[in-house]
């Protein structure tokens, strides 16, 4: 009876062991994990330019590639990149698939209730691409002539949003290369892409120079000044905190400006645009 007495406690010691190391792995913080892993799993589309896509090489480039990129090395981490959509990009921070999640995701206070992100690593304003006849009939600064017209785009984004909002109606694409889009603009299919200007500004000439059949222009409205952030989970600040103060030495350095204005055609977006507080704001708060 006594020796099993005394296997009984052995086991109960055993048990509270295992408890004790489960809970000291539970107890650790999101950076204190990542960095025992010594990877960072990002989730990135891959098929946007000029901020993550393939260059000739079959190389995964662009502006948030080579900040994420430079990241890693001031952060002693290898990027673990992992090609996902727009669509499931917030869903891979859910499920703990990826780290964080960079797309050009804006930073909205709807967004902020779910998600961590980081101080802005980018500022734009909205922009649109429309065919280059002027067919597509969209011109008017308040955006009251989006109003049944076809816009194209991934499915959740703010600028579908506003698309939505504004009475267009959303042709949903999943992640494809920005030639895709481009075409059906300029084929009637959509009348106009709704987006980061900067981003389209650039990925207009780089796609008409390769597909001169491609007839697409950027519009002249501007709208809704955005501030892009990386996306994480929000059960704590840890990694929030490592990821903020990397990005504050990159702008203060001059690397991150030297990045953007790499990839923008010498533009510097990391810091805001003047005159953005004279231009319509569309509140897509109520937008689910």
């Amino acid at each position: 009876m006594l020796k099993k007495m005394r296997t009984l406690a052995i086991l109960g010691l055993a048990g509270l062991t295992l408890a004790a190391c489960g809970n000291s792995q539970n107890s650790k913080t999101n950076w204190e994990k990542i960095k025992e892993a010594g990877t960072l799993k990002v989730a990135t589309p891959g098929t946007l330019y000029p901020t993550s896509y393939y260059d000739d090489n079959k190389k995964l480039v662009g502006y948030e590639i080579d900040m994420m990129n430079e990241i890693g090395k001031r952060l002693d981490l290898k990027i673990d990149y992992q090609e996902i959509g727009v669509a499931e990009a917030f869903t891979a921070v859910d499920s703990g698939k990826v780290d964080v999640s960079v797309n050009n995701f804006d930073t909205t206070k709807e967004r902020l209730k779910k998600y961590n992100f980081s101080i802005p690593y980018q500022y734009s304003v909205g922009g649109m691409i429309v065919r280059a006849d002027g067919s597509s009939d969209i011109s008017a600064k308040d955006l009251s002539d989006w109003k049944g017209k076809k816009a194209g785009g991934g499915a959740g984004t703010q600028y579908m949003k506003i698309a939505e909002k504004q009475g267009a109606e959303p042709v949903i694409y999943d992640n494809v290369t920005n030639d895709v889009y481009l075409r059906d603009v300029s084929t009637g299919r959509t009348d106009f892409i709704p987006n980061d200007y900067y981003t389209q500004v650039v990925a207009v000439k780089y796609i008409t120079k390769q597909y001169p059949d491609i007839k697409v222009k950027m519009g002249d409205v501007k709208y809704n000044p955005t501030e892009q952030g990386i996306v994480m989970s929000k059960s704590d600040k840890s990694l929030k905190k490592q990821l903020d103060k990397v990005i504050k030495e990159m702008k203060a350095d001059g690397t991150l400006k030297k990045i953007s204005e790499k990839y923008y055609g010498g533009q510097d977006l990391t810091k805001p645009e003047s005159g953005t507080e004279d231009l319509p704001v569309i509140d897509v708060s109520d937008i689910k």
